[in-house]
């Protein structure tokens, strides 16, 4: 066992001189660490090898300088450092980050002056006599298929030349202080790359990516996840943003993007005036699905009919088939993006900029194709997340990147498994730390994994900030031995404990499912008021009938589905932000809404005769109505009725929510007919009074505060303001929604989850019972109503006995009406399916609308 070499004065001064963010000057530290540990401790000789996973936008070019600096002034400098990269864009931009001149080059912060040889100038007699002095830094910088193959791009590196006297990769094979730092390593691991390591012998292999992929766990040596670098406001701050209505056309989406564009201008003028700052132009990033996609947004946005022509002139296409003069002149303006004087405000690509396009006035990405699921968990998010003025602005609309893919939010929150991928991971670095017999030893540490995004849960209690420093910038120590002090002692005998990292790493991800506690109980809140419900015995039998014995007086539900989708048409984009905090030595995502409100674009309105057809259409296709041409009538009937009740917002309304509205008309259209085919259920006449106050017991996850939309079986959820218990737990997330509608409600005056024999109705003459989800009372001027709720799957809402238990439960509450021993409440019954829910977003009184 040899004696750890690591040099804690040299890399406070680098981290000072490159002012390197505290998660850069820990990636660096972990490496040195985790290196010095395999070679002077461990004394082992094959190439060490580890992984850099930092989030996106964070500074991994500054991990790289850190890095290169470091080794090149370290006791046993090394010169040799090669730069790999996937492709030719990010080897240009790598070239200029470390060429001087440059406006974003490191080289005026760098001790090192490392002398950049690429596949352009390698060759030359200047760059020959540069490899032949050895008090020279050397920075190569190539493609990974410049070095990889010996064909195609790779050939001019292993043909042999007349000024080296061997073939460019026989030289670096003989260098015996080669430091590879790959660039985008997930990019192009594989058989290839390892056979490359392998006949090169670097001294030190560095893969940065901020998504390594799974098989790679195992060489991570630091990991920054996007979570903690949300939480230090090291990025901008994502808001997911949906529209409130159907609307999916090219136009509507572009318009969006460009309203949002122009809010954030406006924003970013005021800022940089007040400032005294260079001037920031905000710039939309369109990702298109094709080239001919990418074009046909460039003809809209370019022409003078959109936006009144705001946009013309000001659009850059970028895509990979761009060849000659205009491929030239395309990347020159995209690097000159950020300039104050460029004319380019919307940058539309197919694919060319998922990595290694680095500008920081990306404020607005409009996915036209893909769902924000996929932009969120691919490297395009991180082109719109680095701060264009260094910092946060605390203008919450200047620290955030819109993300706009037009999903519906209900659509968004389904796929909440994949979102919280892009955001959930546990953090590791490597440290020194002090046993007991005065050695130190390198441990591999990690930092517990965020909680979920999608549900959001936050742990009881006050929140607390954490190991953060006055900086704001994520301290990875929580409270072990200083690095600096303790390799301070010379001469102190090191013992490796790195072996430890699996264990660790595989301990962290089980945490991320987190462990139930004890079995807890809960009784009523004293302070809420009591819910007193009656109790009626029931039982079940049929009859059948046809769509036109429907009588326009019974057409109050279709009265009721056209006020209720005229009802709340808000013009407001949802805008969902995803923001982090420290707790616990954690890092949690929460999303919360967006302090700013925008406006939707305006979409085209649809003539309301081509609505109404389009809706008899609908109404004809109905799974439940008979396939007659004498139906037709009453399909027209019924939707006139359903226009006629939206009123004066009819043709608006259809413009907006013609999808919406043709679904739900079908819906109620089988339902109705169901009606009047039922299973007629009959019951006595006694009452008994069921007092609503047994101790729910459970042995769940206990977590405060919830989030619309959310779901989470496992937890038992708090922060309920009309909930007649603290905490309430679901079965499904339709249940769980639709709990947060009826409590943000302000008519509601209280409510319950219920359970098994709460209130238990009899709907089959075998005896058995039916459990509704809530009771629900509550208040609307003099009079109070009391409401059964019961919620259901889409697929579940049609079957015979989710039918005869809806019968059941009316007839229950008109049997209570009826008594003469019930009084001050008059009751009813509501069955609400998953769309429902969705559709009412987050309105108690459009969901009865919708179903009462």
């Amino acid at each position: 066992m040899g004696e750890l070499q690591f040099q804690a004065d040299l890399l406070n001064e680098v981290a000072h001189r490159l002012d390197l963010r505290e998660p850069n000057r820990k990636a660096v530290e972990s490496v040195i660490l985790r290196a010095s540990d395999h070679y002077d401790v461990q004394e082992r000789t094959q190439p060490f090898e580890c992984i850099v996973d930092s989030a996106t936008g964070v500074g991994k070019t500054y991990v790289m300088a850190g890095l290169l600096e470091y080794l090149a002034d370290a006791e046993n400098p090394a010169r040799n450092f090669l730069l790999l990269a996937p492709g030719r864009t990010i080897r240009d931009k790598s070239a200029l980050n470390f060429t001087p001149g440059n406006l974003k080059s490191l080289r005026p912060l760098m001790r090192s002056d490392p002398y950049v040889i690429t596949a352009e100038n390698f060759d030359l007699q200047a760059a020959r006599a540069a490899m032949d002095d050895v008090r020279v830094t050397k920075l190569y910088v190539f493609t990974v298929q410049a070095l990889t193959s010996a064909t195609g791009e790779g050939r001019a590196t292993h043909v042999p030349t007349e000024n080296l006297g061997a073939s460019f990769y026989e030289r670096l094979a003989r260098l015996d202080d080669l430091v590879v730092l790959a660039d985008e390593h997930h990019c192009y691991r594989g058989p290839a790359f390892s056979r490359t390591i392998r006949e090169l012998k670097p001294e030190l292999v560095v893969g940065l990516t901020a998504t390594p992929v799974n098989a790679d766990e195992g060489l991570v040596a630091f990991r920054y996840p996007l979570a903690a670098a949300i939480a230090d406001q090291l990025v901008k701050t994502p808001v997911m943003v949906a529209r409130r209505d159907d609307r999916i056309d090219t136009e509507t989406k572009l318009l969006d993007g460009v309203n949002l564009l122009r809010y954030k201008a406006a924003a970013a003028d005021a800022y940089c005036v007040e400032h005294a700052l260079p001037r920031v132009n905000p710039v939309m990033l369109v990702i298109a699905g094709s080239i001919e996609e990418a074009q046909e947004y460039q003809n809209v946005l370019d022409s003078t009919t959109f936006d009144l022509g705001s946009w013309a002139g000001k659009t850059l296409l970028v895509h990979s088939k761009l060849t000659g003069d205009a491929k030239e002149e395309a990347l020159a303006d995209l690097q000159a993006v950020e300039d104050p004087d460029s004319p380019v405000r919307i940058i539309i690509s197919i694919g060319m900029l998922k990595e290694g396009w680095d500008v920081k006035n990306v404020y607005v990405i409009a996915s036209m194709r893909a769902s924000v699921s996929a932009v969120l968990t691919e490297q395009t998010l991180g082109r719109g997340m680095r701060l264009p003025f260094g910092r946060y602005t605390n203008v919450e609309f200047l620290d955030t990147l819109e993300v706009l893919a037009h999903e519906k939010y209900g659509d968004l929150l389904k796929k909440r498994s994949v979102l919280n991928e892009a955001f959930i991971d546990f953090g590791t670095y490597a440290q020194l730390r002090k046993l007991a017999d005065g050695s130190v030893e390198v441990r591999q540490e990690t930092i517990t994994a965020p909680s979920p995004v999608f549900p959001v849960l936050r742990p009881p209690g006050p929140v607390v900030t954490g190991d953060r420093e006055a900086s704001g910038s994520y301290s990875l120590s929580r409270g072990t031995v200083s690095v600096a002090a303790e390799s301070a002692r010379a001469g102190a005998v090191v013992r490796s404990s790195v072996g430890m990292v699996e264990q660790e790493t595989r301990t962290c991800q089980a945490a991320k499912h987190g462990a139930s506690t004890g079995i807890v109980a809960y009784p009523p809140l004293p302070e809420r008021e009591s819910l007193v419900v009656p109790r009626l015995i029931s039982v079940a039998q049929p009859t059948t009938v046809s769509l036109n014995d429907i009588d326009p007086e019974d057409y109050g539900p279709f009265q009721r589905l056209g006020r209720a989708l005229a009802s709340e048409h808000s013009d407001e984009l949802r805008r969902t932000k995803l923001s982090a905090c420290h707790n616990w030595q954690t890092v949690k995502v929460r999303p919360e809404t967006a302090q700013d409100s925008i406006r939707a674009a305006l979409p085209v309105d649809t003539p309301l005769a081509e609505s109404r057809k389009a809706l008899v259409r609908r109404a004809m296709s109905a799974k439940d109505v008979p396939s007659r041409a004498n139906e037709r009538g009453a399909a027209e009937r019924i939707v006139d009725c359903v226009i006629k009740a939206m009123g004066d917002e009819a043709q608006g309304c259809l413009s907006a929510f013609g999808e919406v509205c043709g679904q739900r008309l079908v819906a109620q259209i089988s339902k109705t007919l169901r009606d009047f085919n039922p299973t007629q259920i009959t019951y006595t006449d006694d009452v008994e009074w069921l007092k609503i106050d047994k101790i729910r017991k459970a042995q769940r996850k206990q977590e405060a505060g919830h989030a619309d939309g959310t779901f989470d079986k496992t937890v038992a959820f708090n922060g309920w303001q009309k909930n007649l218990y603290s905490h309430a737990w679901f079965d499904s997330s339709p249940e769980f929604q639709a709990a947060s509608l009826i409590d943000s409600s302000g008519s509601v005056v209280i409510w319950a989850r219920l359970h098994v024999n709460d209130v238990p109705i009899q709907w089959t003459t075998d005896g058995r019972n039916y459990n509704p989800d809530f009771v629900v009372i509550e208040e609307l001027g003099a009079e109070r109503f009391g409401w059964l709720v019961e919620t259901k799957s889409d697929k579940d809402m049609p079957t015979a006995e989710v039918q005869a238990k809806r019968r059941a439960a009316r007839k229950w509450a008109n049997t209570a009406n009826s008594s003469p021993q019930v009084r001050g409440v008059t009751w009813k019954y509501l069955l609400a399916g998953e769309q429902d829910v969705a559709d009412a977003v987050g309105s108690w009184e459009r969901l009865k609308q919708f179903c009462g």
